[in-house]
């Protein structure tokens, strides 16, 4: 008798176990087959043939599960009966869920009365046991947090938009992450052009329409460029007006990671008050630097003023060294880390057409001759921040990207 909505329920559940005791064989491959749906990655089922004195037996002396459904081919006294018995061998934690034959209201008021979630009529379709179970662990455990992951440039020039999109392809289908990308340049941005789309709207449309009623209007602004990965196809802006104010940036933000368990936001362009809104929130800050003196001095006052917008603490900011090698005139990599305080996570050498391809024909560099390794190391970036294994095969060498030494030569800015 449930009416579950997939747009409150449609994002990472939190870890949980959830137990069956069903007679249906039709319900029992029903839920195995969630098993395929991103939303259960954390969720473990345990599902036996059987209804509430199976359960009875199981639950004797041993802990419940954070999920239980039931089901029952009556519905008379004993029933009722027995399920007071179930509830007393299972742990407070514990939320019920009867599946029945009948579509009674009298029984459903009952089942409510004591303490059972919600009740169910055979038969059953996959999607309603899918929101059925959502609906309640999230009301129960709350919603695991979304991962902000944010990409800011030293300088104009250095690649920053590229590497965040690669970010983005890589983990959406290496990681098997359900993933936004988002560029906050406004009408500066080539992010949808580069995803293979074209700019359909300005980023203020986009933050009006996420804070609205008529939510249809927000996803046809979002574009999907493969079945985990999803670009707000903004860019339409006027390339001189400011695009929107930080607040509402954030709003916006919020609104997308109730439903996307991975954001990534590119800021190379961003207004300081964005960026600086982005930076405090963001659960990893790559900066993105060549290895000359003015890029690396930039990327020093840069981690700074984040370190101080962040509360004092550095943790999950980074440091990329991009186009390695591009001039003879580069600070070298055993001298980085004194003046920086820090090491750089990745340093990805100078590979001009490969990255001229990525953005004049809009073609990811995952899928570029070449780019293998630089795509091992922004995944082990992520894996910083987000628990996940990887589902495809390629291989990965981040030891080698690892740097270290000192830097002498930069002088405080």
């Amino acid at each position: 008798m449930s009416d579950t909505s997939e747009e409150t329920t449609s994002v990472l559940l939190p870890a949980a176990r959830v137990g069956l005791y069903v007679l249906d064989p039709d319900i029992r491959e029903a839920v195995k087959a969630l098993s395929a749906d991103w939303r259960f990655a954390r969720v473990v089922f345990d599902i036996h043939e059987g209804d509430v004195d199976t359960a009875i037996t199981a639950y004797t002396g041993k802990d419940s599960p954070e999920f239980l459904m039931v089901e029952t081919r009556t519905i008379d006294d004993s029933f009722t009966q027995k399920l007071e018995v179930l509830a007393s061998s299972c742990a407070a934690h514990t939320s019920a869920v009867v599946v029945g034959p009948d579509n009674d209201v009298y029984l459903y008021r009952k089942l409510i009365q004591m303490g059972v979630s919600d009740y169910l009529v055979r038969p059953l379709r996959k999607e309603v046991i899918a929101e059925v179970i959502a609906k309640t662990l999230i009301e129960k455990l709350g919603t695991t947090d979304s991962r902000l992951i944010a990409y800011i440039g030293a300088k104009g020039g250095v690649g920053t938009s590229t590497l965040a999109q690669a970010t983005a392809n890589a983990v959406s289908t290496r990681l098997d992450q359900k993933t936004i990308i988002l560029d906050a340049a406004g009408g500066w941005s080539y992010l949808s052009v580069a995803m293979g789309t074209e700019p359909i709207t300005t980023v203020a449309e986009a933050v009006r329409a996420s804070q609205g009623s008529d939510q249809d209007s927000f996803k046809r602004m979002l574009f999907n460029t493969n079945d985990k990965l999803t670009v707000l196809a903004s860019g339409a802006d006027s390339m001189l007006d400011e695009i929107t104010t930080a607040e509402a940036f954030e709003a916006m933000l919020n609104r997308l990671m109730v439903t996307y368990p991975v954001v990534i936001v590119d800021l190379s362009g961003a207004s300081p008050s964005i960026s600086r809104a982005i930076m405090h929130k963001a659960h990893e800050v790559v900066i993105v630097s060549q290895a000359t003196l003015p890029s690396l001095r930039s990327a020093r006052a840069l981690m700074n003023e984040i370190k101080l917008v962040r509360g004092g603490s550095d943790k999950d900011v980074e440091l990329v060294i991009n186009m390695k090698d591009a001039t003879p005139h580069e600070v070298s990599l055993n001298d980085i880390g004194e003046a920086l305080g820090r090491k750089p996570v990745l340093t990805i050498p100078y590979m001009p057409k490969l990255f001229a391809v990525a953005e004049t024909q809009g073609k990811p560099l995952m899928g570029l001759p070449g780019a293998e390794d630089l795509i091992a190391g922004l995944l082990t970036l992520a894996r910083k921040v987000i628990s996940a294994e990887e589902t495809s095969s390629g291989s990965e060498k981040p030891e080698g990207r690892m740097l270290s030494g000192l830097l002498g030569k930069l002088k405080a800015r």
